[in-house]
């Protein structure tokens, strides 16, 4: 182990480091402090060219991380990038400057405390850059569809397209009689909606032609919901499945394990973290969708699951539920798939040693004959005759 460490405290224009040394008795002492200003990247080689690089750095995972790591690996450095939240936490009860939190990053990394985090290859994170580029356009496309429904809604005015977006509703949009700055205003926003729909389209269609459609995507579209789009965006920001010990850790990671929040005895109600991957989340719940759209037998579990879970049209159920239930469904399939390599079946095999599995069929000679209760040697009828014999 490098008896030396490097805490970096990263900001948008300059970041603050501490070189720090562990002494043969154990005590920590910094050796080295230093600022360096992020708009001279020869400074910050200059700098960094006189260290040891075999010392490892300790990167908190803040803005602009990215950047910063991609820098240290080129010199050689080892870059362990550490969860803000839990470093948060460990130093809540001391004191907060710069200085100290880069000699703070420093001290966790040679005591081997530092809450890590997934540091994603640089291939990852361009993935993700596209997903992420198209999750954004969406978001705004939707964002934008609601403007126009608000502004009918204040005149209310009521219509009965299933998708006001299309031929005929835009044709309905474009004949009403608004005044005129609603009119303008819903003018507008159609354009707008036009430049997005444009580039959505085109960063799909770059998706379908370059992105390496592997094995991994190969298994993840057999999932009910999960189209080629979402394929690329859950392999993305999964980046490595090694990294979840359990289905349940990748629950947690994207956000769809609900929480518990009890006290003495009373049951709080059930809410999902903030602290997550927004972007994983949101491909599940998009895929919850196709899920409902899907025909057939195929996911036709899911669809009975939120058809349960929200209640069928009845006033019990809640549909925001029952999403989040599907979706978590979906976050297991998606481990097990990938993770056992196999795709995605409506009959699952029976697990070793369920009952399933040891049931004997009808056809087999060790089956049971099912006895009517009338005939000899069903218990019943041996009841009765010792009963009988009892009495005489």
């Amino acid at each position: 182990m490098n008896p030396c460490a490097l805490g970096w405290d990263n900001h948008r224009k300059f970041s603050k480091v501490s070189l720090v040394e562990q002494t043969p008795e154990g005590d920590i002492r910094v050796v080295e402090r230093a600022r360096l200003d992020h708009h001279d990247k020869d400074a910050m080689r200059a700098w960094l060219s006189h260290l040891d690089p075999e010392i490892p750095v300790a990167l908190e995972a803040t803005f602009g991380w990215p950047w910063v790591a991609d820098l240290l690996e080129e010199l050689g450095h080892p870059v362990h990038l550490g969860h803000p939240p839990v470093i948060r936490a460990l130093a809540k009860h001391e004191a907060k400057t710069d200085r100290c939190d880069g000699d703070r990053l420093g001290k966790f990394q040679l005591r081997g405390i530092l809450p890590e985090s997934y540091l994603a290859p640089p291939e990852v994170r361009q993935r993700r850059e596209r997903t992420r580029y198209r999750m954004a356009l969406s978001q705004l496309r939707t964002g934008v569809k609601n403007r126009v429904q608000a502004i009918l809604h204040r005149f209310g005015i009521l219509h009965g397209f299933s998708d006001l977006f299309g031929k005929g509703g835009r044709r309905f949009l474009e004949d009403l009689a608004l005044p005129e700055g609603s009119r303008q205003a819903v003018k507008g926003y159609l354009n707008v909606l036009d430049v997005l729909t444009r580039l959505i389209a085109e960063v799909e269609q770059w998706m379908e032609e370059n992105l390496e459609v592997d094995q991994i995507v190969r298994l993840l579209m057999t999932i009910p919901g999960v189209g080629l789009i979402l394929a690329h965006v859950i392999r993305a920001e999964i980046g490595e499945i090694e990294r979840f010990p359990t289905f349940r850790h990748l629950a947690s990671y994207d956000g769809l394990a609900p929480m518990s929040d009890d006290t003495a005895g009373r049951e709080g109600p059930r809410h999902c973290s903030m602290a997550c991957n927004h972007v994983l989340r949101w491909a599940f719940v998009e895929a919850v969708h196709g899920v409902q759209r899907t025909k057939g037998p195929h996911g036709f579990r899911l669809r009975r699951l939120y058809a349960r879970l929200s209640g069928q049209g009845r006033r019990k159920g809640c549909k925001s539920s029952a999403k989040v239930a599907v979706a978590h469904e979906l976050s297991k399939l998606v481990y097990v798939v990938w993770t056992k390599q196999t795709p995605y079946t409506d009959t699952p095999p029976p697990r070793p040693g369920s009952r399933e599995g040891q049931r004997p069929s009808k056809e087999s000679p060790t089956a049971k004959t099912t006895l009517r209760s009338d005939q000899p040697g069903h218990p019943m009828v041996r009841r009765r005759e010792t009963v009988g014999q009892t009495r005489s």
